[in-house]
């Protein structure tokens, strides 16, 4: 299987994004081989690879610690996509992944995220922090780390009051690499005009830094997030900076005895965008359009749990609609 698996992973890379050509790597690497890579092709059945997805969920982490449910449906669907193409090569007759069982799910996972308030409050507390625009950004269109990161002013209709999400770059250890963003999610995106504003000076202030530099100023792709020298911000600065902040928020409010707010991942924020709108009674639609999930029922699914569920409500509106009270 490791051998395989090693075979398989170098003739797919052509057709995949180098992003996902590390992720699919990593979880060879970590979960697939030390689980399977020692045995045949042709040993493995449903049953045996059943008992697989167990003990990967119950102790296949680092140190024998659990592994989400979500990482070994990954793991399971890398190696579906592998063993299909074994039975393409005959090298087996049937896909022994179809049929295998994962374990049973505790319930849908819930997101962390903030309230109106509390990002209310995390972004007054970077009121004068270089990458506030950055951030604001973040919460107010649900745009993914990688597309901030490769977002160009060409992109950018301040007078339209719009985003156009055409490009995403992921960070492989110190390079950049640009492609479109996940699932080739296109996507026009309406700020409001406190985001408008926001951006206008941050242009105007960018373009300080850049006539400052002269000919020295390291941006050639127009991005709209770059350090005072021109150089881009990398997507893992993102993730560390984003946490560092919240640390020092959590710091200030503890020391003056207010209630802290819940620690967040960077995608946290645009968990946040999309449950904010939801629960104030936004069409899933068009949250999931300006999330750029392909269909609705995506955007449901994912936030089935914050989803307004007033069937009070439901009665409210028909009897306005047909009785007019």
């Amino acid at each position: 299987m490791a051998a395989w698996l090693e075979v398989w992973m170098n003739a797919h890379a052509i057709e995949l994004k180098p992003s996902t050509v590390k992720t699919y790597r990593d979880k060879i690497r970590l979960y697939l081989v030390p689980a399977i890579g020692h045995e045949r092709l042709q040993s493995l059945s449903p049953s045996r690879l059943s008992i697989v997805w167990r003990d990967l969920h119950q102790g296949g982490g680092k140190g024998g610690k659990p592994v989400s449910p979500r990482t070994v449906e990954f793991a399971r669907a890398v190696l579906r996509k592998a063993m299909e193409d074994a039975v393409v090569e005959r090298l087996i007759q049937v896909n022994p992944v179809v049929g295998s069982k994962m374990p049973k799910r505790d319930g849908k996972p819930k997101h962390t995220t903030w309230t109106g308030a509390q990002l209310g409050a995390f972004l007054e507390h970077i009121a004068d922090h270089r990458w506030r625009p950055l951030w604001q950004l973040a919460a107010s269109t649900g745009m993914r780390r990688g597309e901030l990161a490769g977002l160009t002013w060409a992109r950018v209709d301040l007078d339209a009051a719009t985003v156009a999400v055409e490009t995403s770059t992921t960070q492989l250890g110190s390079q950049r690499v640009t492609t479109t963003p996940k699932n080739h999610e296109r996507r026009t995106i309406a700020i409001d005009g406190h985001m408008v504003t926001t951006l206008r000076a941050w242009r105007t202030q960018q373009a300080a830094e850049r006539l400052a530099m002269g000919p020295a100023y390291g941006d050639a792709e127009g991005l709209v997030f770059t350090w005072e020298d021109g150089r881009p911000v990398m997507p893992d600065y993102i993730t560390k900076a984003f946490e560092s902040l919240q640390v020092s928020l959590r710091r200030r409010l503890e020391a003056a005895g207010e209630q802290t707010l819940p620690r967040l991942v960077v995608h946290e924020l645009r968990h946040t965008h999309a449950t904010l709108l939801l629960r104030d009674g936004v069409p899933a639609h068009i949250v999931a359009k300006r999330l750029g999930h392909k269909d609705p029922s995506v955007t449901l699914n994912v936030y089935a749990d914050v989803i307004p569920d007033d069937d009070t409500s439901a009665v409210d509106i028909f009897s306005r609609a047909v009785w007019g009270a």
